[in-house]
């Protein structure tokens, strides 16, 4: 989180998200807030998470910040009301399209995405695109110039340094973020969350969260 703080004020932006522990990533609807998942405050959670899940999603330094950037995109999208400007659409699409965050399909052949987290979930929705541009966009190591030069990605990552210029002249939002749900409120225990997302989970093929909607 300080390092997430670091690379905002880096590029002058003023909002800092609230951080919460929650019971996945996300970053909650029309809320500048990050949702972190409660597992990785623990060894013995992160143990169980991987025996379950056969990964920690976010276990580790570099994992973690991309999620962290991730996740920051979309907080600052609700905060500033971003996806809701024309440019913003002809960019990304429209973030009203049908939305299937768990089952997308890939082009793993596609030139028109920046890549941050796995799977090419910029491909999943035009707000996780949007997401995924300003993490990579963020990254102080992503040499995105260079990276993505020649490839139709670089519009999007240009078109999100032009925005985030514009942004950091604005005033912080006055809304103090609603944050939920907070892993100190959730009344499930430890098998009925499991539970729920085994059951999000079909043979063969690796559960992928739900982010920022």
């Amino acid at each position: 989180m300080r390092q997430l703080g670091r690379e905002l004020q880096a590029k002058g932006l003023k909002l800092r998200p609230v951080c919460f522990l929650s019971d996945e990533w996300l970053s909650p609807g029309d809320q500048a807030a990050i949702g972190i998942p409660f597992f990785l405050t623990h060894p013995r959670l992160k143990a169980l998470e991987n025996r379950m899940m056969f990964e920690v999603e976010g276990s580790g330094a570099a994992w973690c910040m991309k999620l962290l950037r991730h996740e920051a995109g979309h907080a600052f999208d609700h905060a500033y009301r971003l996806s809701r400007d024309d440019e913003w659409k002809e960019v990304f699409g429209s973030p009203r399209t049908k939305y299937q965050p768990y089952y997308y399909e890939m082009d793993l052949e596609s030139r028109d995405f920046v890549t941050n987290v796995p799977d090419q979930y910029a491909q999943a929705h035009p707000v996780e695109d949007f997401a995924e541009t300003f993490a990579v966009w963020l990254n102080p190591a992503s040499a995105w110039r260079e990276q993505y030069a020649g490839r139709p990605a670089l519009k999007k990552i240009r078109y999100v340094d032009r925005l985030m210029r514009d942004v950091k002249t604005r005033p912080l939002p006055l809304r103090k973020p609603v944050i939920g749900p907070e892993a100190r409120a959730l009344q499930s225990t430890l098998l009925s969350y499991y539970e729920r997302k085994l059951r999000l989970c079909s043979p063969g093929r690796s559960l992928r969260r739900r982010r920022g909607r």
